[in-house]
């Protein structure tokens, strides 16, 4: 198991990466993000107003697992992490990812690392959810998955797309009384109307299947995995019927649904 020291870190200004590292206080061997500013190290006092994204993206065949952090004082920056199930200790990375009840943040500069600042760990939900999906996949090789990383980001970048990319749907606001399907304002083709749902503090949505779910659901049972996205989410990527349920290309998150861009709520 290889375990970085912190001390000894270096960074080019705007990477950031995740790694093994033992504590200085109780030595105990845990998982940390290193992260490199572009501008002078922040100082470790105050509010940083450090916010915090994760998610899984397909590409090809393979599952990219994807942490953000976003760092609004003194400037604003943006730091993608992606995590490779398959690679050497991955499968520790992401197990201690699941039990860890705090998170260090490590702050590194030209001489290495400036401070440490230690947070609740808030995707420990998210990387419990993820090793029943890899397990299920086929192995793929370090060359292989940094291209897919590099692929992905070419048709996605920049960050900023990422960061609203993975946004939940748990930030949109709630309205009040039944809704039905001759209430959306706009036209949804007949073939989906008997998939359409509404949901308060989501709007009006389609039940799809997630196409990095199809096979699961196609060799199961596929009304399990229809999940809501909505309706101009659905209208835009389009759908294609497999065994007579609708398969959309949109992005899933384990354990928050499918990834949507905020602006296609409609409440």
């Amino acid at each position: 198991m290889e375990v970085v020291d912190p001390r000894k870190i270096r960074l080019i200004p705007g990477q950031s990466i995740e790694a093994m590292f033992a504590s200085e206080t109780d030595h105990k061997t845990e998982v940390g993000i290193f992260v490199r500013t572009l501008s002078d190290p922040i100082p470790p006092n105050g509010d940083l107003g450090i916010q915090e994204r994760a998610g899984v993206v397909k590409f090809d065949d393979l599952f990219l697992v994807l942490t953000m952090i976003r760092i609004q004082r003194p400037a604003e920056e943006l730091f993608d992490v992606w995590w490779n199930y398959h690679a050497s200790h991955g499968a520790e990375h992401f197990r201690r990812m699941s039990e860890q009840d705090r998170l260090a943040i490590h702050f590194c500069g030209e001489g290495g690392r400036e401070f440490s600042l230690t947070r609740e760990n808030t995707f420990r939900q998210f990387f419990k959810s993820l090793p029943s999906l890899m397990r299920k996949t086929r192995r793929w090789t370090d060359i292989e998955f940094d291209r897919a990383v590099r692929g992905f980001c070419a048709e996605s970048y920049p960050k900023e797309n990422l960061w609203e990319m993975i946004q939940t749907r748990s930030e949109m606001p709630a309205r009040e009384g039944p809704v039905t399907v001759e209430d959306y304002p706009g036209h949804i083709p007949d073939e989906l109307r008997s998939y359409y749902t509404y949901v308060p503090g989501q709007g009006h949505l389609i039940r799809v299947i997630p196409s990095m779910l199809e096979a699961e659901a196609m060799s199961g049972e596929p009304d399990r995995y229809l999940l809501p996205a909505p309706v101009k989410t659905v209208l835009r990527c389009g759908v294609r019927w497999v065994k007579g349920y609708p398969v959309a290309p949109i992005p899933f998150i384990p354990g928050h649904g499918l990834a949507v861009p905020p602006d296609d709520a409609e409440l």
